[in-house]
């Protein structure tokens, strides 16, 4: 009677590791891949047909229908103010990307120069009132920390950037909220940076980044303003930062006492947007591991 060879679990083991170890790496596949269904554009793109972004190596725009679509895959309600979605050449690793959309209500003058202390001081106080608000109405809280990054505001280019340190009761950890604005003729670009608050380093260079790439087309820059009939907003640079809400209940007059029990949250603006980028971050973790769209 022939006995089977013994075979120990040892070495089936070291056979298993050995051809693991000579089958080649699957590729991972790339964003364009990855996001293959939402027909990503490269090079130089149109924005809502007020501006162009000039896209280096690696980058990709998911255009207004396609962008919107993106943000819906990830848990958010349908907005018709994006414009498009631009993704940076690590989405596959980091999965970081920015929004696009457009502030129409007029020309921001830039002759104002706001005490950025003050301002996060106000903003902070903003930010308790609506918390009372929110908790009033069931829901949690919302604490501004301070700046993740300052503002800065380049007179020269008419652009500006800043990003705000939030912490959600409802959420565990902080939220960044990067911020870029381009300012126009009659109106504003509004770009909205999206990822943790741990890939401030990431989300802060693919911003600028972005910021150097946009600009208005001729007819529609800054400098082709004319008052006698281009709308002008009623908020300078100031109240782009703290919110348009700000500049109406008069955070930048010297209120009196008389007038404390009127003044309203400052951040309606800021929680929401807030609060849609966690949802959009969060849902990012469940699209990352998307596989290339099945060709037709």
């Amino acid at each position: 009677m022939t006995r089977a060879p013994f075979v120990s679990a040892a070495s089936v083991l070291f056979a298993a590791l050995l051809t693991a170890q000579n089958d080649p790496p699957k590729p991972q596949p790339s964003a364009e891949q990855m996001l293959a269904k939402y027909h990503p554009q490269k090079g130089t793109v149109k924005v809502g047909g007020v501006a162009e972004v000039k896209f280096g190596d690696g980058w990709l725009w998911l255009d207004r229908a396609d962008g919107q679509k993106f943000l819906r895959d990830r848990g958010n309600l349908r907005d018709p103010s994006v414009l498009g979605v631009a993704i940076p050449p690590d989405f596959a690793e980091d999965a970081t990307f920015a929004v696009y959309s457009y502030d129409d209500e007029g020309h921001v003058h830039d002759d104002e120069q706001p005490d950025y202390d003050e301002l996060l001081a106000d903003m902070k106080a903003g930010a308790e009132e609506q918390t009372k608000e929110l908790k009033k109405a069931g829901r949690g809280g919302v604490r501004l920390i301070g700046w993740a990054e300052p503002p800065h505001y380049d007179k020269v280019q008419h652009k500006l950037y800043w990003a705000e340190r939030l912490h959600f009761d409802e959420h565990e950890g902080d939220t960044l909220n990067y911020n870029v604005r381009v300012l126009g003729r009659s109106g504003h670009l509004v770009v909205n940076g999206v990822g943790g608050i741990e890939q401030l380093a990431q989300v802060a260079a693919h911003s600028k980044t972005l910021l150097a790439a946009t600009e208005f087309i001729e007819g529609k820059r800054y400098t082709d303003f004319d008052p006698a009939y281009d709308k002008v907003a009623a908020y300078g640079i100031g109240g782009l930062i703290a919110g348009k809400v700000a500049l109406k209940i008069g955070l930048f007059a010297k209120l009196g006492l008389l007038l404390k029990g009127l003044i309203k949250p400052i951040l309606v603006g800021l929680v929401i947007i807030g609060g849609l980028l966690v949802r959009l971050f969060r849902g990012r973790k469940q699209g990352e591991q998307e596989q290339p769209a099945t060709p037709a």
